[in-house]
């Protein structure tokens, strides 16, 4: 009974100490007002996001020479997701004028991926915990 209950406390510390891994994937980019583009980045956390959880994501849009075109710092909590199916799912947002000029040239660089869980902090960039859904949707024609 000793062992049961000494490998249960060991899986049980193990999975803890194991960072979430998050998905992202760029799903629209449009015209939202006055010139400004905006490109949704959806964001999928495996696990739950409680009350107090955060993740820090930050973003960085480049265009095919480096230079940067739109930038986007966020704190995600548990009033900006919601919870199903035990993951989190949200979205972000990368906003310019020139957005809407993106290519398949341009890229999106995660600068910051911090998960803040029950207090404790886990770098998800350097846990190699953030996944990149590089979906492109098919092309819809009128005939």
């Amino acid at each position: 009974m000793k062992n049961i209950i000494a490998f249960s406390l060991m899986a049980l510390m193990s999975s803890v100490s194991l960072a979430t891994p998050i998905t992202l994937q760029h799903s629209k980019t449009s015209y939202v007002n006055s010139g400004i583009c905006s490109a949704v980045v959806d964001v999928t956390i495996h696990d739950f996001l409680g009350t107090y959880d955060k993740l820090y994501l930050d973003l960085v849009a480049k265009d095919r020479s480096g230079r940067v075109q739109g930038t986007s710092e966020n704190v995600i909590t548990y009033g900006d997701i919601q919870n199903l199916q035990g993951k989190a799912f949200g979205n972000v947002f990368l906003e310019s004028e020139t957005m809407c000029g993106a290519d398949r040239t341009w890229t999106v660089q995660v600068k910051r991926a911090v998960l803040v869980v029950d207090g404790k902090r886990e770098d998800l960039l350097k846990a190699k915990k953030v996944h990149i859904d590089d979906f492109q949707p098919m092309r819809i024609v009128a005939k």
